[in-house]
């Protein structure tokens, strides 16, 4: 398996996560963008915290957390030529960054791949919202 790790979203990221976003088989609507202007004032939000995903030293995707009405939140958006384990990878690193519990994820309910990866990192159904599902990591007892 090749090295997955991520890093602080940076310029020279920018084209690589944007196309890995657009093309992206994931169905998390928050990771849909129109236009690289709106991706672009999406990842300077200052509740944005995004992250490159790089799979060596490529960049494959883009990882993010964000606050939804007062939930944190997190996201995934990986190119189809990304390993197979990349999204899961990412996802487990990307909540070891996110120290806030519970946090959150959202999806398409027909997204049963994404659905898959959350629940083997912990996430459980939380609730319903409209087409989408919403998945909880809770806290953990110490």
């Amino acid at each position: 398996m090749p090295r997955i790790h991520l890093h602080e979203l940076e310029d020279v990221d920018r084209d690589a996560a944007f196309s890995a976003a657009r093309a992206s088989r994931s169905a998390w609507r928050r990771a849909a963008f129109d236009d690289r202007p709106a991706f672009d004032a999406w990842t300077e939000r200052p509740d944005v915290a995004a992250h490159a995903i790089l799979e060596d030293d490529a960049v494959v995707g883009i990882a993010a957390a964000m606050d939804v009405e007062g939930e944190r939140e997190i996201l995934l958006a990986v190119s189809p030529d990304a390993d197979v384990d990349a999204p899961t990878e990412a996802l487990r690193l990307l909540t070891t960054q996110e120290a806030e519990r519970p946090l959150y994820a959202c999806v398409a309910a027909t997204d049963a791949p994404s659905f898959d990866v959350l629940a083997r990192l912990g996430f459980v159904e939380d609730r319903h919202d409209g087409d989408d599902v919403v998945l909880v990591l809770p806290p953990t007892l110490e």
